[in-house]
């Protein structure tokens, strides 16, 4: 009995232990909280930020070219004795020789100023494609955010279609048990029944699978129970949306303006290469002396001066002439992208503000659909216990109710996820239209 009690109390105490690490591990986070988090622990804004570092630090050395090459060089030498068969010994050799060398080599191209420069533009342009990852990881983690707050308002409502079916369904039984109701009515209740379960399972199933993919994209543990602090409720009371005033803008746009400056200084620097002379200049000291007289030191020193100048840039068939009509068509190019992203990025802003505009409207329609529904169902289930009504009318009625209640949740998280979208075309501070950032 006393080992019983013991074992009895080791069990309890794990379980309490297992529930408190549980509960350690629990984690509840805000629209804002998600999304600060994601902004420090996301993989690929960290990976966004490696390359970052890099091109800030190319750029801050991309002057080194200019940089003058110094070497330093000595030498020992010393002259083998020879053999000498007859006498059995080794003619003695010369002194060593010691030479000791300097030299510094610069050379001078006229496309330092454009590879300088080129860096420059790549950090730059680096800079901008650091700041989308930035705002797609955040209006990924908001567009998941909202889509599980739907999913768990789905299983909310889902939850109470089953409580409501298998209520019908134990009221019908025991009519039915009484003899005071046909059997076909507790089958048709018993299906909704059940394919009301077989929808709940497949929703929890479905609200399991993104809320894993909602971690990992905020760098979370699997491990972690998560709870999400928010509703859908304040974008069915937004009445107007105005973008008057807005001035929009675009990473897309903006890199595509910094490309067309690096293709302009890449042709430039093609121009530099096939046509503009390189200078070069070097100088070299050199010291020198023998072992046998080492206060005796050979002194010299040597100066050069070269210039390499391009002839074959000239012709028109000429490897340099066909890669400066090559960069010629790759600027071409990048200037029509430009230009088609800032007509697809009006196209965007007028689509996604259609888009919201419908939205609300909707949801002005949906919610009177669910009044409607409400008193629909309250007026059939009356006539239902009164007998004026039958069970399917019932289930109608019901299901009706369950229709209008997903369909004005679903409204809001689309009318959610049109606001982000609109947002993210305008370039604006995601939350700034709708006011709604918690």
């Amino acid at each position: 009995m006393r080992f019983g009690a013991i074992s009895k109390a080791f069990l309890v105490s794990s379980v309490l232990c297992f529930c408190f690490l549980d509960l350690l591990s629990a984690e509840s986070l805000t629209l804002k909280e998600a999304v600060d988090r994601a902004r420090s622990e996301n993989l690929g804004i960290k990976e966004g930020e490696v390359s970052v570092k890099s091109a800030r630090r190319a750029s801050s050395y991309s002057w080194n070219s200019i940089s003058p090459s110094i070497k330093a060089s000595g030498s020992l030498s010393k002259a083998l004795p020879e053999d000498d068969s007859t006498s059995g010994y080794g003619k003695s050799s010369d002194a060593a020789r010691i030479s000791l060398g300097a030299s510094i080599n610069i050379g001078l191209s006229p496309s330092i100023a454009t590879a300088v420069k080129g860096a420059r533009l790549s950090y730059e342009k680096q800079l901008i494609d650091y700041d989308t990852t930035m705002r797609t990881v955040e209006l990924n983690v908001r567009k998941a955010f909202y889509q599980i707050l739907y999913e768990q308002e789905y299983i909310k409502l889902q939850e109470r279609n089953v409580e409501s079916a298998k209520k019908q369904y134990d009221t019908n039984k025991s009519k039915y048990d009484r003899g005071v109701l046909p059997r076909l009515d507790v089958l048709n209740s018993q299906i909704s029944y059940q394919n009301s379960q077989l929808a709940l399972d497949n929703a929890r199933t479905t609200l399991s699978n993104d809320m894993a993919t909602f971690k990992n994209l905020l760098g979370m543990s699997q491990s972690t129970q998560l709870e999400l602090s928010g509703s859908l409720d304040k974008y069915t009371e937004l009445s107007d949306v105005s973008v008057s005033g807005v001035e929009a803008k675009s990473n897309t746009i903006a890199s595509l303006e910094k490309q067309v400056e690096i293709a302009q200084n890449s042709l430039m620097a093609t121009r530099l290469s096939a046509w503009a002379p390189t200078l070069s200049a070097g100088y070299s000291y050199n010291l020198s002396t023998t072992t046998d007289d080492s206060t005796d030191w050979s002194k010299g020193g040597t100066l050069t001066l070269g210039v390499n100048i391009p002839i074959d840039g000239f012709l028109p068939w000429s490897s340099g002439s066909q890669s400066i009509a090559k960069q010629k068509d790759n600027l071409e190019l990048v200037q029509m992208q430009l230009e088609d992203a800032k007509n697809t990025q009006r196209i965007n802003v007028d689509n996604s503000l259609s888009q919201v505009k419908s939205l609300m409207s909707a949801i002005g329609l949906r919610k009177q659909s669910l009044q409607f529904a409400e008193e629909s169902y309250r007026l059939t289930l009356e006539a239902y216990n009164n007998g004026t009504k039958d069970i399917i009318v019932l289930q109608n009625a019901r299901n009706g109710l369950f229709e209008a209640g997903v369909n004005l949740k679903s409204q809001a998280y689309n009318l959610a996820v049109a606001l982000l979208n609109l947002e993210n075309a305008l370039g604006v501070p995601f939350g700034s239209l709708s006011g709604i950032d918690d």
